[in-house]
């Protein structure tokens, strides 16, 4: 069997600010050369974001819910993958 190419990449939208000035985050899953874009319902200070780490950098506790929230999704993900892949 096959191996399906699987990622997730958190990002943010910084042409797209929103009206508090933050970035909407955004994740992009892709399966197989397929891919779909979520806007999450949350928003960060754009000097704040890492796109290596695909987290924010803040301390406070805003950034830190979220880069709990990613982590949950990210983990939420890739379970989704590994029951699809073991279903065949």
């Amino acid at each position: 069997m096959e191996r399906k190419r699987f990622s997730v990449l958190f990002f943010i939208k910084r042409s797209k600010l929103l009206k508090n000035g933050e970035a909407p985050v955004r994740v992009r899953v892709t399966y197989d050369r397929l891919y779909v874009e979520l806007q999450l319902k949350r928003s960060i200070k754009v000097p704040l974001w890492s796109q290596e780490k695909e987290k924010s950098t803040g301390k406070d506790r805003n950034s830190v819910e979220l880069n709990h929230y990613i982590d949950a999704l990210r983990v939420k993900f890739y379970q989704i993958y590994q029951d699809l892949e073991l279903e065949g």
